[in-house]
């Protein structure tokens, strides 16, 4: 499956194109993000943006929140098996 293939297939679970493209590069290489990962690749500033679209993902239950234990972050750990399958 080629990443426009895998983009197009996560789209579809409800997500903008560049939202699947910053989740397919999570699940290629870790499984776990930061926000702040999220607004480099999307080249915007944190902000209402940012919170829906992780509030989405924990709404899902394509994502687990965890507070980390410095200065209060949290980190995202991908686990919707639909994300995966796509």
């Amino acid at each position: 499956m080629t990443r426009t293939e895998q983009i197009r297939a996560v789209a579809e679970l409800g997500f903008t194109e560049r939202q699947a493209g910053f989740l397919v590069n999570v699940l290629v290489h870790a499984g776990v993000c930061v926000c702040r990962q999220y607004c480099a690749y999307a080249s915007i500033v944190r902000g209402q943006k940012v919170q829906d679209f992780f509030a989405v993902l924990l709404k899902k239950k394509l994502a687990t929140a965890y507070t980390s234990a410095h200065g209060g972050n949290r980190i995202y750990h991908m686990q919707g098996r639909r994300l995966y399958s796509a």
